[in-house]
C-alpha cells in the first residue's frame, strides 16, 4: 500500500510539474518574443530615420536641423528607454558622423564606432542582427553604405531576466505548493482503497476464525467416532456441517449481492411486506411476539423481488432475536419515494454501534453468538442489497423503539437513473 501511495504521488507531482514547466515555459517565451518584436520595431523604425539621412547630397560634419534632416524624436517615443546610435559614413566608409539619444553614455559611444567598423568590414547592407537578447549587447541595422543603426538591448535584457527570475520564483514556490498538495492528495485517493483493504483482511480474518470452529468441532467428533460409535457424535458433525453450510451460503449470498446488478422487474412491496410477515407470523407467536402492521396497499417499485423478499426477511429475523414483545412493519409514500420499516421494542442499540452494524461479523449484542446461529452477516447482505436497488437502509432507536428503515426510489426515477447510467456507458 505504500508502494502504490509513493506511485500515485510521483504520477501526480510529475504531471503537474510538467504543467508548471510548461506554463513557465510558454510565459518566458511570450516575454522573450515581446521584447523581441519590440527590438525588431525599433531597428524598423530608426533605420527608416537613417535612410532618410543617408540619401542627402550634403555631407559635412552635421546637418541642420532647420533642413529637416535630424532625427524626429517622436519616431523614438517606442524605444525612449532604450540607448540608440545612428552612425553615418562618408564615401571612403568613414565615420563622419554619429546621432545619439540621452540616454547613450560615453562607453557606449565607443563600442558604437568601434562595431560600426566591425559591419562595415564584415557586411554587406541591407543587414539587420538583433540576436540572443538574453546575451548580446547590441542590436544593429547596416541600413546603406552610409547608415548603421546600433541599439543597446541593455534595457531588455534587465526586463527579461527579472522577469524570467520571477517566473522561476513562482514556479519554485508552486512546486514546494504542489508537494505538499500532491501528497495530501495522494492519501486522500488511497485511502478509500487502504479502508477497503484492511475491510477485506478482516473478512478474511472474520471468515476463518468463523469456520474454523465447525471445522474443529467436526474432526474432533470425527475422532470420537473413531474410538466410540455413539450416534450423538454423528449429530454434533450434522450440526455443524449445517452450521458451517448456513455460514457459507450467507458469504455467497453477500458476494452475490455485490458483484452483481439485480435484474428488476415490477414489484408489489405491500403484497412481499405481508407475505413474509405472514410466514413468519407462525415463529413470532412461539416467541410470544405480537405483530402490528401499517402498510398501504398497492406501493409499487422497480425491485428484484426475490433479493427484496430477503431484505424483509432478514430485517424481521433481526427484530424477532432482539424483541421484548412487539415487532411493527409499515410502509408508506413519502413524497417520490417509498419507505418501509421493520421496527421491534427493546433493548435499544447502543449509538456507537449504530454506525457498525451493517459491517460484516459485527455483533452489537453479545447475545449472537455462534451457538444461535447468528455470525453477524444477515444486516450486511441486506445494506448490499439496497444499495444495488440505488436505495438506502438506515437504524434509528428511539422511546424503547429501534427501527431499521428502507428507502427505495419510485418506479419513474429509477427508470430515468437507469437511462442516466446507458447514456454513460454509451458516451
Amino acid at each position: 500500500m505504500r508502494e502504490l501511495r509513493r506511485k500515485v504521488f510521483v504520477s501526480l507531482y510529475s504531471l503537474f510539474t510538467v504543467l508548471i514547466v510548461l506554463v513557465v515555459g510558454f510565459a518566458s517565451y511570450q516575454s522573450y518574443r515581446s521584447a523581441h518584436d519590440r527590438m525588431q520595431q525599433t531597428l524598423t523604425i530608426v533605420s527608416k530615420t537613417a535612410q532618410g539621412i543617408a540619401n542627402s547630397t550634403e555631407y559635412g560634419p552635421w546637418l541642420s536641423p532647420t533642413e529637416g534632416q535630424m532625427p524626429s524624436l517622436d519616431d523614438l517615443e517606442v524605444i525612449s528607454e532604450m540607448p540608440i546610435c545612428l552612425v553615418m559614413l562618408d564615401a571612403q566608409g568613414e565615420i563622419y558622423q554619429i546621432y545619439i539619444s540621452d540616454v547613450v553614455h560615453d562607453e557606449m559611444v565607443r563600442e558604437t564606432i568601434y562595431k560600426s567598423k566591425w559591419i562595415e568590414n564584415n557586411f554587406i547592407p541591407p543587414t539587420k542582427y538583433i540576436g540572443n537578447l538574453y546575451r548580446d549587447h547590441l542590436s544593429w541595422s547596416y541600413v546603406s553604405d552610409r547608415a548603421i543603426v546600433v541599439a543597446s538591448t541593455e534595457v531588455l535584457q534587465s526586463h527579461l531576466w527579472t522577469s524570467l527570475t520571477w517566473m522561476l520564483a513562482f514556479g519554485a514556490l508552486f512546486e514546494t505548493l504542489l508537494f505538499f498538495v500532491c501528497r495530501r492528495a495522494a492519501d486522500s485517493m488511497i485511502a478509500p482503497i487502504q479502508q477497503m483493504f484492511e475491510k477485506q483482511k478482516q473478512f478474511v480474518a472474520d471468515a476463518s476464525h468463523e469456520l474454523k470452529t465447525p471445522v474443529a468441532v467436526i474432526l474432533a467428533n470425527a475422532e470420537a467416532m473413531e474410538q466410540d460409535h455413539d450416534e450423538h457424535w454423528l449429530k454434533n458433525i450434522e450440526e455443524e456441517a449445517t452450521r458451517m453450510n448456513s455460514l457459507i451460503t450467507n458469504l455467497l449470498d453477500l458476494t452475490r449481492s455485490e458483484q452483481t446488478d439485480p435484474v428488476l422487474e415490477r414489484v408489489n412491496l405491500s403484497r412481499l411486506l405481508e407475505k413474509q410477515s405472514l410466514i413468519m407470523e407462525a415463529s413470532m407467536f412461539e416467541k410470544n411476539l405480537v405483530l402490528e402492521e401499517d402498510i398501504e396497499p398497492d406501493l409499487m417499485c422497480m425491485a428484484n423481488s426475490a433479493a427484496m423478499q430477503q431484505v424483509i426477511t432478514i430485517l424481521l429475523d433481526n427484530a424477532m432475536e432482539h424483541s421484548d414483545g412487539k415487532i411493527m412493519v409499515k410502509a408508506s409514500k413519502k413524497g417520490k419515494d417509498i419507505q418501509f420499516s421493520v421496527s421491534n421494542s427493546g433493548k435499544p442499540i447502543p449509538p456507537e454501534d449504530r454506525e457498525r452494524i451493517f459491517e460484516r461479523f459485527y455483533r452489537a449484542d453479545v447475545a449472537r453468538n455462534r451457538s444461535s446461529g447468528r455470525y453477524g452477516l444477515g444486516l450486511a447482505i441486506a445494506k448490499s442489497i439496497v444499495d444495488s436497488h440505488h436505495g438506502r437502509i438506515q437504524v434509528s432507536c428511539a422511546e424503547g423503539i429501534t427501527s431499521f428503515v428502507v428507502t427505495l426510489k419510485m418506479i419513474s426515477d429509477i427508470n430515468k437513473e437507469n437511462k442516466n447510467r446507458s447514456v454513460d456507458k454509451v458516451g
